[in-house]
C-alpha cells in the first residue's frame, strides 16, 4: 500500500487518478479547494481523504504535506495532477491572468515538491508525477501563458529528476492530449471582447474546440498512465497520455522550429479568416 497526494482530485484526470489509487487499495489524499461530489469515490471511500489545498497559497500547501504525513506516517508518492488555463491573445491577456496561471500551474506543485521531498528521503525514496500537457512541447496559439506554464513545469521536473536521480525518488512527465475535463470542456465558451482583432479567430476557435471534444479521450486512459509511471520499476522522464497527444508530439519533434513557427502561424490565419482549424 502507497501513500499517494495527488493535486485535482476532484474531477477530471485527478478524479479518476485518485479512483484507481483507491481500487488498488492505496491510501490517497486528495488536494482540492473543494471535496469532489459525494460518491465520487465509491465504493473505495475508506482508502480517500479529501485535503482543502489552495495552490496559490503557500500556507495551505505547507500544510496538507504536513496534514498527510501527520495521518499517514510518510508520503510515498506525489501526483501534480491539478492544472488551470484559460485563452486570450498575448496582447491582451493581463499580469493578474499570467500569474494566475503559474501560481497554479508552476509555483505550487514546486512548492509542494519541495515540502514533500525531505519526506521522502526520510523514507528511502518516493515518486512524483507532474502532469504537464501536450502543450509543453506544442505551444498552443491564443494559449501562450498557459503552454509557457506546463513548458517551465516540464523543464523544473528533468531538473528536479537529475537532481534526485541518487536519492531514489524518481520523477515523472505526463503530457496528456485532449481528454474530457472540465477545462477542456469550458474552451468552446471562451470569448475575447467583441472589439478584439482577434474576436473572428475565438469563434472558429470555439467550434474547433467543440469538433475536437466530441472525439476527446476518457480521462481514466489518463489515470492508467499516471497510475503506470507510479508503479514501474523504471519509470520515464516523460510519457504522452492519447493517441492525439502522440500524433502531436511526433509531428512536433519532426518539425524544424521555423517549421513549427510556420504551422502556427498557418493555424492562426486560418481562424482568424473564420475557419476551424485542428490546432492543439
Amino acid at each position: 500500500m502507497a501513500v499517494v497526494l495527488i493535486t485535482g482530485g476532484s474531477s477530471g484526470i485527478g478524479l479518476a487518478t485518485v479512483r484507481r489509487l483507491a481500487a488498488d487499495g492505496d491510501q490517497v489524499f486528495y488536494g482540492s479547494r473543494t471535496p469532489a461530489p459525494d460518491g465520487s469515490f465509491a465504493p473505495f471511500d475508506q482508502y480517500v481523504t479529501h485535503v482543502p489545498l489552495d495552490l496559490a497559497d503557500p500556507g495551505s500547501c505547507e500544510a496538507a504535506v504536513r496534514y498527510v504525513t501527520a495521518v499517514a506516517g510518510r508520503l510515498d508518492c506525489l501526483v501534480n495532477c491539478a492544472g488551470t488555463g484559460g485563452l486570450s491573445p498575448l496582447e491582451e491577456a493581463t499580469d493578474d491572468e499570467a500569474h494566475r496561471i503559474f501560481e497554479v500551474n508552476v509555483f505550487g506543485p514546486m512548492r509542494l515538491i519541495r515540502i514533500a521531498v525531505p519526506t521522502m528521503h526520510a523514507s528511502g525514496g518516493g515518486r512524483i508525477v507532474n502532469v504537464t500537457s501536450l502543450n509543453d512541447i506544442a505551444p498552443a496559439p491564443f494559449g501562450g501563458w498557459y503552454s509557457a506554464s506546463k513548458s517551465a513545469l516540464m523543464s523544473l521536473s528533468y531538473v528536479l529528476g537529475a537532481e534526485l536521480a541518487d536519492s531514489g525518488i524518481a520523477v515523472t512527465v505526463v503530457a496528456p492530449g485532449l481528454f474530457r475535463t472540465p477545462m477542456s470542456e469550458s474552451l468552446p465558451s471562451q470569448r475575447v471582447s467583441p472589439a478584439s482583432r482577434f474576436a473572428p479567430a475565438f469563434d472558429a476557435l470555439a467550434r474547433t474546440s467543440a469538433d475536437r471534444l466530441a472525439s476527446a479521450g476518457n480521462p481514466d486512459d489518463a489515470a492508467v498512465v499516471i497510475v503506470d509511471c507510479l508503479r514501474s520499476p523504471a519509470p520515464p522522464a516523460r510519457v504522452v497520455a492519447g493517441p492525439d497527444g502522440l500524433a502531436m508530439e511526433e509531428a512536433v519533434r519532426a518539425a524544424s522550429p521555423d517549421d513549427l513557427a510556420r504551422m502556427l502561424g498557418e493555424s492562426v490565419g486560418k481562424l482568424s479568416a473564420g475557419h476551424a482549424w485542428p490546432v492543439t
